[in-house]
């Protein structure tokens, strides 16, 4: 993983250390707020606050370098998150702090410079602010929770002699970034307390000896001795060289490589966000295949939701998915999903060498699945109303499907482990236990049964899974026996590899049957009380036993008995049905699948 992040850094142009070092502000920062300091000769002084929108262009001049959680950033410019926050925590000392970082390279007209500036910040706070609230309260700049609208940033521009001055372009703040260029990376060597580096060593990524090697260079954390027992060599942190020495060169590539993923290969999935990273099998000195790939996946981005012909939302996650499948097997990806929670940044899954050829099966399979049901339209978009606009869900397979019963909530609870678990197996090729997601849809299903919801969008969402995880040859299952019979539901059943037993049959019928009972006693009564009867859809052999003459008494009863075949052909099923076999959830789920698609099962008048 490591050297396929280096890779791309390698394939990137050198720039100017500066233009390396100082960072992209990002999407979602429109307004940026400029300290105006008017310079007359060798006075300074506060003129006051400007609006600008924010440009691209810039990078260099508002010279933003971030720090996270409350510490000083490199340079006095901020995003702004609350006003007087970002400026007493930002602002405020960031010159003291600046002087402190790079005062060995600061020369003494600059050093002058910097202190004018650092007295105007602190001593015209009030000033300040004050004139920062009043712009946008004038420009109508607050959303009801207090956020700056559009985003905004905070910075320091200069006014001499009619010419405007950004941070970038004084050297007073240039200059001393430059020659600092060695602390700017400090973290590399420096940490714990403790210092790592050594001279005339062998880097592991050039493999070249190299006048000085560092041992903290932690990539997202690919690498880490937080903990002294992570070190060989006698757990002492200092020695962290020995593990994983990197020179200054390569680590810079490094970097530049993280910046290039973070800006271009950073998408979501199933609300997650995650990196791609290519890596190429062969490698070439010019990196020509790599460079190549790099421009396809950065046009990735101008996917957007819309809709095709058919009006179904077609989704950038798959759809992303394709296009990565597309390339040839001399490259192989790397997916990284991860969360950043403040400072701390955590990989919550990382998949390593996925070639396309497996990408390009995992789609062919979704394709199959989706075919299933067709003959009887099994999985037809369900039309929905949200007031007056009409909706339609597709029933296609998404992996959106999966996050929806492993999902993190307080009322289901956290189940994000499991979720990636189910994800890592899919893409990998490792086996699912049908018995493992069977105790999750039921858990979910019944609980939206007992407490009056809709369940059946839950049901078939299920049952999409199940079928797509068997088309991939990974649903770990029992697998039932052929069948003799010759009702004519087989035609039926035959639809699904899944329904492939006598007592799966039995039940899926069974569940049938009782939805027709509860839908007569709904056009009866207005109610449905043999819903109590269902156990709570915990169906054992006990229940689905007592089940089928109290449904049968029920419908004879109402003298609405027209299901007399559906109750032979359980009958029929139940006589050779090994109930030992299965568990309760997956004897379950078939009995609440045939409640589901009772609709499919329609019979308009009586039989004889």
């Amino acid at each position: 993983m490591i050297e396929a992040l280096y890779d791309i850094g390698l394939s990137m142009d050198t720039q100017d250390f500066l233009n390396e070092f100082i960072e992209d502000i990002g999407k979602g920062y429109k307004n940026v707020f400029k300290i105006v300091i008017d310079i007359n000769n060798d006075e300074f002084s506060y003129k006051e606050v400007e609006l600008e929108e924010f440009s691209k262009n810039k990078k260099c001049k508002y010279l933003y370098k971030g720090v996270k959680g409350n510490a000083c950033n490199y340079t006095p410019t901020a995003k702004i998150t609350n006003i007087e926050k970002t400026y007493n925590t930002k602002i405020l000392k960031s010159i003291d702090t600046f002087i402190k970082n790079n005062g060995e390279y600061i020369k003494e007209n600059d050093m002058v410079f910097l202190q004018k500036v650092n007295n105007i910040i602190k001593n015209d706070k009030d000033k300040i602010l004050g004139d920062i609230k009043n712009l946008i309260k004038n420009r109508d700049l607050v959303d009801k929770k207090g956020r700056i609208k559009d985003g905004g940033i905070l910075t320091i521009s200069f006014k001499r002699n009619g010419e405007e001055l950004y941070l970038g372009d004084i050297g007073a703040f240039t200059n001393s970034l430059r020659g600092a260029k060695v602390n700017a990376y400090s973290k590399y060597y420096r940490k714990y307390d403790k210092v790592s580096k050594e001279k005339n060593k062998v880097c592991y990524l050039c493999g070249e000896v190299k006048d000085e090697v560092w041992g903290f260079v932690d990539t997202y954390k690919f690498y880490t001795v937080d903990k002294e027992g992570m070190v060989t060599g006698g757990f002492k942190q200092e020695l962290a060289w020995k593990n994983y020495p990197v020179c200054p060169d390569c680590a810079l590539v490094l970097e530049r490589g993280k910046k290039y993923v973070e800006s271009n290969l950073n998408w979501s999935f199933c609300g997650f966000t995650y990196f791609v990273i290519p890596q190429i099998v062969y490698k070439s000195k010019d990196n020509a295949l790599l460079k190549q790939v790099l421009k396809r996946m950065k046009s990735y981005e101008s996917f957007s939701l819309s809709e095709d012909a058919t009006g179904r939302i077609q989704r950038t996650e798959e759809k992303i998915l394709q296009e990565l499948s597309k390339e040839n097997n001399l490259v192989n990806f790397n997916f990284v999903f991860y969360k950043k929670t403040n400072s701390a940044f955590n990989i919550l899954l990382e998949m390593q060498e996925i070639a396309p050829t497996r990408l390009q099966f995992l789609i062919n399979a979704k394709g199959e699945a989706d075919k299933v049901g067709n003959k009887y339209k099994i999985f037809e978009e369900i039309k929905t109303k949200k007031g007056s606009k009409k909706e339609a869900i597709s029933l296609d397979f998404s992996f959106q499907f999966i996050r929806n019963f492993f999902t993190n909530s307080k009322v289901e609870g956290n189940f994000d482990k499991s979720f990636f678990e189910i994800i890592d197996a899919i893409f990998i090729g490792h086996h699912v236990s049908n018995e493992f997601l069977l105790r999750r849809f039921m858990s979910k299903i019944r609980s939206d049964f007992l407490n009056n919801r809709f369940y059946g969008l839950d049901v078939l969402k299920a049952y999409k899974i199940l079928l797509y995880i068997d088309k991939l040859g990974l649903l770990q299952r029992r697998k039932g026996k052929m069948s003799n019979k010759k009702t004519e539901f087989e035609d039926f059943f035959n639809e699904s590899r899944l329904i492939d037993d006598d007592l799966k049959k039995a039940l899926f019928l069974e569940g049938v049957l009782a939805k027709k009972l509860l839908e007569i006693q709904y056009s009866e009564r207005e109610a449905t009380p043999f819903q109590s009867r269902l156990n709570g859809l915990r169906i054992d052999k006990r229940v689905a036993m007592r089940l089928l003459p109290e449904i049968i008494n029920k419908l004879e009863e109402y003298g609405k008995n027209y299901y007399k075949t559906i109750e032979n052909a359980i009958g029929e099923y139940f006589v050779n049905s090994n109930f030992a076999k299965y568990s309760v959830d997956e004897m379950s789920f078939y009995f609440t699948l045939g409640m589901t698609l009772a609709k499919h099962f329609n019979n308009n008048k009586k039989e004889e």
